[in-house]
């Protein structure tokens, strides 16, 4: 009892850290497109996929090098394992950093980015700073200390409203944006960093670097790959739409993110000791607890999104910004096929190196450019959205194939068919319901199932896996 309340409590504070995030991100929504014209919202699209593109890049498979090899470790051998990608991390973020700002100062006009070129400056600093904060937070998470982990999230996410406040309300715009998360960012890694190096230390290890390499470099080709299937899209809309639809596409992607948001909590809690859960007695079967319960909380947030984001726009945006609603119930179904290919991956993740990973992510990424390629022209977002939720499909059914062998879980594929079909008569339902009066009970019906469901899953699997857990 009291390892499943320990347990517990770690996935409450893992919650908290992601409802402050998170969720502060889009409270802050109003405060943005009260600011921001669409036009000037569309512009700030275009620097955020470039600046997600190399922040990808520089968080370098970190997180996932130290749960594969400082998780099995203890001891001392696991902080020489921290101190050591600690050095590759500080190594890789002083070159590639500034590599970047020579390149976004002498390329961008020659690419067509010139009038963006200070905010993208600005956001690429920031984006060097992404391994430094991603590697003592993964090392926070490993240990279980979910209080120290949502101190720091939660700190961060309160000064970046804030200067995003002061820099918006000062007539700052899109630079001064930027520049206020990037200040905060400087400070939350100097911090964090600082702190990891007095508890582990930090080295220049040959034999680490090569052996984090071999396995986060192809992840972090996975995870350029999920680039194309997250933002690239905004690369190809930016010349067949106007900059205005694009800001209304970019405001339907944020509120689709309200899905994968409800099972970020237990995702920050599971992630962390999948692999090892995997291969202990009994693990095939917590795996698929493990799946069981995701796929609930997705279908919970789906749900959320793809009802309460309507009421948000409705009632707290710009009677402008209403254009993205069409979009949104079509995104929530892309942003959940992508969390469940993070559900069921873990056979991909398992081995000894990334390259799994790699091919089933490029391969995603291949469907949905050929998709971008051929269908923003003459579809515009409907085309980008379809050849999204291809490329998603694709990865999931690679993962499944793939991990048959290391990781043979009988998913509960009947649970998940539950779901959809409740998400789905929950969201159209409402969005074609005539009435509130017709839409009420239909409400009250989908969530009286969705109750049952939760309560089923609750005693089956959740119960069980926290009890064979440690916190």
């Amino acid at each position: 009892m009291f390892r499943f309340l320990t347990a517990l409590r770690s996935f409450w504070l893992f919650g908290a850290s992601i409802l402050l995030t998170k969720g502060l991100a889009l409270v802050t929504l109003p405060l943005v497109t009260g600011h921001l014209a669409p036009s000037d919202y569309g512009r700030l699209e275009i620097v955020t996929s470039v600046v997600e593109a190399f922040g990808i890049v520089m968080t370098l498979g970190i997180a996932d090098s130290l749960f594969r090899f400082a998780g099995p470790e203890s001891g001392a051998r696991q902080r020489e394992v921290v101190a050591g990608l600690t050095g590759l991390a500080m190594t890789l973020a002083a070159v590639i950093g500034a590599l970047l700002q020579v390149g976004v100062w002498t390329l961008a006009p020659r690419v067509g980015l010139g009038f963006v070129q200070t905010p993208l400056a600005i956001g690429l600093a920031a984006a060097t700073l992404s391994g430094l904060i991603e590697l003592p937070l993964a090392w926070i998470r490993l240990r279980g200390h979910a209080g120290a982990f949502l101190g720091f999230t939660a700190a961060r996410a309160l000064l970046q409203v804030a200067t995003m406040a002061v820099t918006l309300n000062a007539g700052f715009g899109v630079t001064g944006l930027l520049a206020g998360n990037a200040s905060v960012d400087a400070l939350i890694a100097a911090t964090l960093l600082s702190l990891q190096i007095r508890e582990c230390g930090v080295r220049l290890d040959r034999p680490t670097f090569a052996l984090a390499g071999r396995y986060s470099l192809p992840l972090i080709g996975g995870a350029l790959s999920m680039f194309v299937l997250g933002s690239c899209d905004r690369w190809f809309l930016a010349g067949a739409v106007p900059t205005a639809t694009l800001g209304f596409y970019g405001l339907a992607v944020k509120l689709s993110q309200i899905a994968p948001l409800a099972i970020q909590p237990f995702g920050l809690w599971w992630y962390a000791r999948r692999i090892a859960v995997l291969k202990q007695p009994g693990g095939i079967e917590d795996s698929r607890r493990g799946v069981a319960i995701g796929m609930t909380l997705l279908a919970g947030g789906a749900v959320l999104s793809g009802v309460g984001g309507p009421v948000l726009v409705n009632a707290l945006l710009p009677h402008a910004y209403r254009g993205a609603l069409p979009y949104l119930p079509w995104l929530v179904l892309a942003a959940a096929l992508n969390e469940l290919c993070s559900l069921v991956n873990v056979g991909a993740y398992a081995g000894r190196h990334g390259y799994r990973v790699l091919g089933v992510n490029s391969a995603g990424a291949a469907v949905a450019l050929a998709g971008y390629v051929a269908l923003t022209q003459p579809f515009g977002v409907w085309g980008a959205i379809a050849a999204t939720i291809a490329g998603h499909g694709a990865r999931l059914a690679l993962y499944l194939h793939l991990g048959r062998v290391d990781a043979p879980i009988p998913y509960p594929w009947r649970l998940a068919a539950a779901l959809f079909g409740l998400v789905a008569f929950l969201v159209v339902g409402v969005k074609f319901a005539p009435t509130a009066v017709i839409a009420a009970p239909m409400i009250l019906i989908g969530l009286s199932v969705f109750a049952a469901i939760v309560w089923r899953v609750a005693a089956r699997d959740l119960g069980p896996l926290f009890r064979s857990q440690p916190a």
